[in-house]
């Protein structure tokens, strides 16, 4: 009976138990636990992010004809600050539209990157997917050195044409990634779901 009251008591506590001392308290050795690890199922990982990237590029393109339609493309003069700052004041509706343009355009960078990088560590023997990966990253940094170039050119036509182009470009390229993502493929082995 007393070994059965040792068990449960090392069971209540979740830890071992050096001994029970004489008016039945236990003495607990102090361990130390390793660290929970929580499984990542990586596939789901690359959806969420590409699919996230995908709708940033499309929000960024959308944000850009909002920008040429109010004439806000110079509201910002200088980049990669805006008047100067990097967050300006926003009380000014096109420096608003053109400093959202510029935001939602850095989220798109992280989740293109974000995307590079998982598609290259984790499925390396996925050509294709790694293949448009490094694909939507070229066309992003090329967008971003003509989206410098368009402020900087004070919106010469050719520049901003190329600039829309390209973004539409990206805007594919991160599309197809998204989808390359979503189709069905064997279980990552890596992943072991928790026991619910």
């Amino acid at each position: 009976m007393a070994s059965r009251d040792n068990n449960l008591r090392t069971e209540c506590f979740r830890g071992p138990v050096s001994s029970v001392s004489s008016e039945g308290l236990l003495k607990r050795t102090h361990s130390r636990r390793p660290p929970i690890r929580m499984p990542i199922d990586r596939r789901r990982l690359l959806q969420a992010i590409a699919i996230l990237g995908a709708i940033c590029a499309y929000t960024t393109i959308v944000l850009g004809g909002t920008v040429r339609g109010m004439g806000a493309g110079l509201a910002c003069p200088d980049w990669p600050l805006c008047n100067g700052h990097v967050v300006p004041d926003l009380g000014d509706p096109l420096v608003a539209v053109e400093y959202a343009h510029r935001l939602v355009a850095a989220l798109t960078t992280l989740f293109l990157l974000a995307t590079f990088a998982v598609s290259v560590l984790w499925f390396r023997p996925d050509l294709r997917l790694v293949a448009f990966s490094v694909t939507s990253v070229g066309f992003l940094v090329a967008q971003v050195g003509l989206g410098a170039l368009t402020i900087t050119s004070s919106l010469d036509w050719v520049i901003v044409t190329m600039h829309l182009a390209l973004g539409t470009a990206t805007f594919a390229s991160s599309l197809l990634v998204a989808f390359l993502a979503l189709r069905p493929s064997s279980p990552d082995p890596l992943y072991r779901p928790t026991a619910e």
